[in-house]
């Protein structure tokens, strides 16, 4: 093959690799990146046209790697990456990732020493180094590295992000706060800084400052369902549920089967008083996670306050097989026993009062359950089951009739 068209052929294959990327179909991305890293280390290839697209495809497969969880290979390959190419900062990134994502914190923060020595006008590893150092605790250099990060870095957001999010860790919120709003004064057209600075006051209990910052970030045209779930819950918590309904179903538009969302929409429904949609919207989860405990209980729950006994004795159940021997799961049992005593009181007390049921009791007493909608424990038909209906007194007041 001509080094033209070998140059034109591993090019195809890389754009394809970025397409799989973009779907998160890591798998086959990997595999399309390491067909072009075989193609383009035969020692029959002598183009220098090489060396780009071989750095390209080295570090799509460490992005992948690190994807699927596979970090000492992601470390190999980032490696690769930068003995071909050492300036790469998408493969010095990659690099960092996967030694953090390993717990090797004092490795990590050796080679970004290493590389500072040649770059230290580098705001990115001036970055790397803050955040190192804020989780070895060593808040001294990390704010030493954060100032000049901030300084070297001139207008972007992401500085302004991490040292918001390292000053928050340290226990100064309030200084963070402070910081990101000095960032959005120079770029007050950042959703990112916006979206920052609300979860920061958010997280001080300031949830109306905190509303008005998420509402920043959809003026400026960055519409998502966590944005719009934040909002909602947030709206839930200070009452204002018209509006809370509304972004949850904003955010509902744009992803229809979002869990989170469907569990806001029901919690809003029950502020507002309407059970029956909430036991809608629980019905769609248990259909979308039909193992989630979680899901099942509240299923159940809201079966019981509607009054449907057999479908909440069901969802109790379901729980207490999927929760065995947890809080959760004794918990649902206890309600089961005291949903079974109530059905068992509730049966014999239309006994006395439905002469017609009380008849269909003694000749098939399962029949007549199900036809009213009980559905007792096995502890209980066995009750039901040897008890004379026939000798039982009949409520005052209540005409005596005879059905043959």
């Amino acid at each position: 093959m001509e080094q033209t068209d070998l140059i034109a052929f591993n090019q195809a294959l890389l754009d394809e690799a970025n397409q799989l990327v973009e779907q998160s179909d890591w798998w086959q991305a990997e595999e399309r990146f390491k067909q072009v890293v075989q193609n383009l280390t035969r020692k029959s290839v002598r183009s220098k046209n090489v060396k780009p697209l071989l750095t390209k495809a080295l570090i799509g497969w460490a992005h992948c790697l690190i994807e699927k969880g596979q970090l000492p290979e992601a470390i190999k390959v980032a490696q690769k990456a930068l003995s071909i190419t050492p300036s790469s900062e998408e493969a010095k990134n990659l690099f960092l990732n996967a030694l953090v994502g390993l717990g090797k914190w004092q490795e990590a923060i050796r080679q970004v020493k290493r590389w500072l020595k040649h770059e230290w006008q580098n705001w990115r590893l001036q970055l790397w180094a803050a955040r190192i150092f804020a989780q070895l605790e060593n808040w001294t250099d990390a704010i030493k590295h954060l100032a000049l990060a901030l300084k070297l870095s001139g207008n972007q957001t992401e500085p302004y992000e991490v040292a918001a999010q390292i000053l928050e860790r340290k226990g100064e919120t309030k200084r963070a706060i402070l910081l990101l709003k000095k960032g959005i004064e120079q770029m007050p057209d950042s959703p990112t800084l916006w979206f920052a600075l609300g979860q920061m006051q958010r997280n001080l209990g300031q949830l109306r400052d905190a509303l008005k910052s998420f509402e920043q970030v959809l003026k400026l045209g960055h519409d998502t369902p966590i944005l719009r779930e934040i909002m909602g819950q947030i709206c839930s918590e200070i009452g204002l549920t018209n509006e809370a309904l509304e972004h949850t179903l904003k955010g509902l538009e744009q992803d229809s089967e979002n869990p989170n969302l469907l569990d806001l929409l029901a919690f809003i429904y029950l502020q507002k008083g309407r059970t029956r949609e909430a036991l809608q919207v629980v019905q769609r989860l248990a259909r979308l996670v039909p193992i989630d405990p979680i899901i099942q209980f509240k299923l159940a729950t809201l079966y019981h306050q509607l009054g449907n006994y057999p479908q909440a004795v069901m969802a109790y159940q379901r729980t207490i097989t999927l929760m065995r021997g947890t809080e959760m799961a004794k918990e649902a049992q206890q309600i089961l026993e005291t949903l079974d005593r109530y059905q068992l009181e509730q049966v014999f007390m239309l006994s006395m009062e439905d002469p017609i049921f009380r008849t269909k009791l003694i000749r098939n007493p399962q029949a007549a359950l199900q036809e009213k909608g009980f559905l007792l424990s096995e502890s209980s038909l066995e009750v039901i089951q040897n008890t004379d209906f026939s000798q039982l007194p009949k409520k005052h007041g209540t005409p005596q009739r005879f059905v043959s």
